[in-house]
């Protein structure tokens, strides 16, 4: 996750500010069939090796939500004390260093793309270092900052204080630049039936997204909306549209839907369709941490802000609006997934998975802390307490397999490369050494 897009739904969220609960009991008819309890993993509540950390390296927390490893070849790549640093995988011994470099916003088998301080988009060698080409960013730079994205083979940069452009990742020509879009709190949605879509915020509530030709730049269309995008399916572009501010910043009873999702055409930018699911008498405190769409199924984590909650609920796509959805309530609060059909909830201290489709759930047992966050790579599950352990379990059996004790506040992406366990936090880079089995 880019960290523009990361404030960007944190400021969706607290801008539902109205007081009244509305959400509790609405649902409360929702199909929650008979739930066996979950099966108890053997490996549950037992002793834990702590895992000593390969290496760790200070960084300055840029990157901490990427999706993907920072890695090429044998080499990762982070920033710290104003350089761009590449290390061994293996051992964290520093490969080589590029003074004012910054976190790469693109890295590729041959390449990392960076911008630096000043909005220079750099490309340097990913196994040596040394800098091919540099270009000017499009138009005045500003500590906003800007981003790059590699999108079908073109390097787009785009301009957090205004403008985007298009250059050849191989020699750093511009193929084209557009001066005229405001891009604060920009992203980049991706290129869909021969329209690149990219976005903004307007007040940090509603977002524009604008479609624009690939091969010069030039504007097709612009739709504003208070959007949030979640995949393409057929030529539409699927969004959840989030209540009227006037609704959830109201001091009365609002009405409205627990869920809206609308289908734009990526090639006209108009609205195509609308679908609304539950009406509920009040939406006001209406919070949502999670919706995707995964097959037939729509998923949706929705709840009361004041009360943190995070109710996973399954609904069919295009079914009436209202029809009971699958509710996964009685598992507790939602963590994480459906990932490969499982989903991962919460209840005090104790861990629980279900499968999303036949709703056999496994526990995982309690841990000396709540767990914040979980994750799933190749063969693991990695569960990030609130007291900053981070737990390696092993999907298959729910064994425990060991315990890093990071002592970070705040513990971002996880990744398996090559044998290796990388672990993005607030205070640094840490690697660790997979165990046998999740290999």
């Amino acid at each position: 996750m880019k960290k523009q897009t990361f404030i960007l739904n944190t400021l969706l969220a607290t801008a539902l500010i109205a007081a009244s609960d509305g959400l509790h009991g609405h649902i409360a008819a929702a199909d929650t069939a008979d739930r066996t309890p979950p099966v108890v993993s053997a490996a549950a509540n037992s002793t834990v090796l702590v895992l000593k950390p390969l290496w760790r390296a200070q960084t300055n927390g840029i990157g901490l939500y990427d999706t993907k490893a920072p890695v090429s070849g044998n080499l990762v790549y982070y920033a710290a004390s104003g350089k761009l640093i590449a290390a061994d995988l293996s051992t964290g011994k520093v490969k080589w260093s590029i003074p004012g470099g910054q976190y790469p916003e693109v890295i590729t088998n041959n390449s990392v793309f960076y911008i630096t301080s000043s909005g220079n988009l750099v490309r340097a060698d990913a196994q040596s270092g040394k800098i091919t080409w540099k270009v000017k960013g499009v138009n005045p730079f500003s500590e906003l900052g800007a981003h790059a994205e590699l999108v079908n083979g073109t390097l787009i940069y785009f301009n957090e204080h205004g403008g985007l452009a298009a250059y050849n990742p191989a020699n750093g020509k511009k193929k084209w630049e557009n001066k005229s879009l405001p891009m604060y709190a920009s992203s980049l949605v991706g290129q869909y039936d021969g329209v690149l879509i990219v976005s903004s915020t307007v007040d940090n509530y509603r977002k524009q997204f604008f479609g624009l030709d690939p091969a010069t730049g030039r504007q097709r269309w612009r739709t504003e909306g208070a959007y949030s995008f979640l995949g393409y399916r057929n030529g539409q572009l699927i969004m959840r549209q989030q209540p009227d501010l006037s609704k959830v910043a109201s001091s009365t009873a609002a009405p409205g839907y627990l869920v809206t999702l609308v289908q734009l055409s990526s090639r006209t930018g108009k609205v195509t369709r609308t679908e609304n699911y539950t009406p509920l008498d009040n939406v006001s405190r209406l919070g949502n941490s999670f919706t995707a769409t995964t097959g037939p199924y729509l998923y949706t984590a929705d709840g009361n802000l004041d009360r943190n909650e995070a109710i996973l609920r399954r609904y069919t796509l295009g079914q009436d609006s209202n029809a009971q959805p699958v509710s996964y309530e009685p598992y507790g609060n939602w963590l994480a997934g459906p990932n490969n059909g499982v989903a991962f909830f919460a209840k005090g201290t104790e861990l629980i998975g279900v499968k999303t489709s036949s709703l056999d759930a496994i526990s995982y047992g309690s841990f000396p802390s709540p767990v914040s966050r979980v994750q799933t790579a190749g063969k693991g599950i990695f569960a990030s307490l609130d007291n900053g352990d981070l737990y390696l379990i092993e999907a298959a059996t729910g064994k425990r397999l060991g315990c890093i004790l990071t002592n970070v506040t705040e513990i971002g992406s996880v990744y398996t490369v090559k044998g290796t366990l990388l672990i993005q936090t607030n205070k640094g880079l840490f690697a660790a050494a997979l165990p046998k089995s999740l290999k």
